[in-house]
């Protein structure tokens, strides 16, 4: 009998499962969504059963689609966003909602332990900068503001460990989800003393640190087994946090391998093998689900979201009272009649502002050199290339955190647009990869439960097996030295443009849309 494994992927308002045999041929996928509540501006929270409920809906719908026996599966694992958290009672049950890191309600916590405690030095103790909606600034908040919740607390557990509290009845947590918490020390990957007391947080609160991600942590019994639709003694393996889950499951692993994932933003992830911070805050550092290494996580802001909002607003065919939007698939065929370079036509995708290369909260998306003669295709490959103008710095970046740029995989949405795929291998001048399986964090997941459950020796080996090349996509010389000349342009605008934003904000408008004091968090 060929040996299936599940991995298991919570995001932030839907989860996947991915169902694939030893052999890496993906036998089924299913996906479930819960709801993000707002229950006042700037907040998002959700509720944390509608975790345990998708986890355990997407488990047997991924079983009953595949045709695989549910005796065929091995081992799950269940990989999860890493920022938010869940207060448990002495008893165990929830106290109150999970906050989101959508959430925005903490800004004043975050500022005060940037001005505190200071930024750089949060930086070399925990690698992560300090930014609102963080583990620590949650914890902070709920104290100051709910006491009777605070007062009955007695677990805060990240939120796959909370899904396998409900299956198994432990509370702990791994080395991967505790280190973007700014509760940590990534230097020990324990919990720091200094944070803790400095914040009020006790370390009775937090969960225990004691497993690898692909370490087994339980061997389900009949009861959680049947919950799952699986049967008892199906191996459960710790799991991880879901970026570093995600450049697993790109086949990430080697130092100087990069796994660019892109949804609203793009975020890069770098391996290193040493736990070293950058105190400039340009990069997160985290624990990678890969023995002995780390992961820098650099976040561009507006990427995809540029294109949909291009898609959402101007790609209308309006028709009765109705406007269908053109597809993505469309809007790129029409953006490749036009020549690199789109005629002069350059757009800078800061429609949330710019994390890297800029950090400049003040930003906003701009199209620059308009003219009579540009059309609808030409300010859609303004776009694809004004997203790929920002991955050359990056990979300026990535050679400061070590000594080898080696593979660049492409993953998530934009990775099925090969002609967004080819711009991107022409601006940088490198060659960049796809992979078979874009759902990455799921794929990632699965190969830490083979692990656990003893079907691959190694995380190596499980990469090997389940993370195939889609396409790889060489740069163009003659292509690429049309870029480096339209880069050039493109740099030096921007110039003037950080100036515009400066003096914007000064007449009291702010583009970016974020509040005074928080400007300096990312500066």
């Amino acid at each position: 009998m060929t040996a299936c494994l599940i991995g298991v992927d919570l995001g932030t308002t839907g989860g996947k499962a991915v169902l694939v045999d030893e052999h890496g041929d993906v036998r089924g996928t299913a996906w479930r969504e819960y709801p993000m509540h707002r229950p006042q501006a700037g907040w998002a929270e959700n509720d944390p059963e509608d975790w345990v409920r998708a986890t355990a809906g997407m488990i047997r719908d991924v079983v009953a689609s595949s045709g695989v026996g549910a005796k065929s599966v091995k081992a799950v694992s269940i990989v999860a966003q890493r920022d938010p958290v869940v207060l448990l009672d002495a008893s165990g049950e929830v106290l109150t909602p999970s906050i989101s890191w959508l959430d925005r309600r903490d800004a004043d916590e975050t500022e005060a332990l940037f001005r505190d405690l200071g930024r750089t030095h949060i930086i070399e103790v925990t690698g992560v900068v300090p930014v609102p909606a963080l583990t620590l600034p949650n914890l902070v908040w709920t104290r100051r503001h709910l006491p009777d919740v605070w007062r009955r607390a007695r677990h805060a557990i990240f939120v796959k460990d909370y899904v396998i509290y409900r299956l198994t009845g432990e509370i702990a947590t791994d080395y991967s989800t505790q280190s973007r918490s700014l509760l940590n020390d990534i230097t020990t990957n324990t919990w720091s003393d200094e944070i803790c007391a400095y914040a009020g947080i006790p370390l009775e609160l937090l969960p225990e640190v004691k497993y690898d991600p692909w370490a087994p942590r339980a061997v389900l019994d009949a009861k959680a087994a049947e919950s799952l639709g699986l049967t008892a003694g199906t191996i459960l393996s710790a799991g991880g946090g879901d970026d570093q889950s995600a450049a697993l499951g790109s086949g990430v692993v080697a130092t100087g391998d990069v796994s660019a994932g892109t949804g609203t933003a793009s975020c890069w992830r770098v391996v290193s093998d040493r736990a070293v911070a950058d105190p400039a805050g340009r990069a997160d550092l985290s624990v990678h689900v890969a023995p002995g290494r780390y992961l820098y996580e650099m976040t561009i802001a507006g990427t995809g979201l540029s294109l949909r909002w291009f898609r959402d607003v101007f790609g209308a065919v309006v028709s009765e009272g109705t406007a269908p939007s053109a597809t993505y698939d469309a809007l790129v065929d029409e953006a490749m009649q036009v020549p690199p370079g789109a005629d002069g036509l350059i757009f800078y995708p800061f429609l949330d502002g710019s994390r890297l290369p800029y950090f400049n909260e003040d930003a906003s998306g701009v199209f620059f050199g308009m003219t009579a003669t540009h059309r609808r295709a030409h300010f859609v490959r303004a776009i694809l290339e004004g997203v790929a103008y920002q991955y050359p710095a990056l990979v300026e970046l990535v050679q400061e955190y070590t000594s080898r740029i080696g593979m660049i995989s492409i993953v998530d949405g934009e990775a099925r647009s090969r002609a967004w795929n080819s711009i991107k291998a022409d601006v940088m001048g490198l060659p960049i990869r796809t992979t078979r399986t874009v759902e990455a964090a799921a794929i990632g997941s699965a190969i830490l439960a083979g692990v656990a459950g003893g079907i691959f020796a190694s995380v190596d080996a499980g990469v090997e097996a389940l993370v195939a090349t889609g396409e790889v996509f060489e740069p163009d010389p003659a292509r690429h030295e049309v870029y480096e000349r339209e880069r050039r342009r493109y740099d030096a605008v921007y110039r003037h443009l950080d100036l515009a934003f400066h003096d914007a904000r000064s007449a009291g408008r702010q583009p970016g849309g974020v509040k005074e004091g928080a400007i300096g968090m990312l500066a």
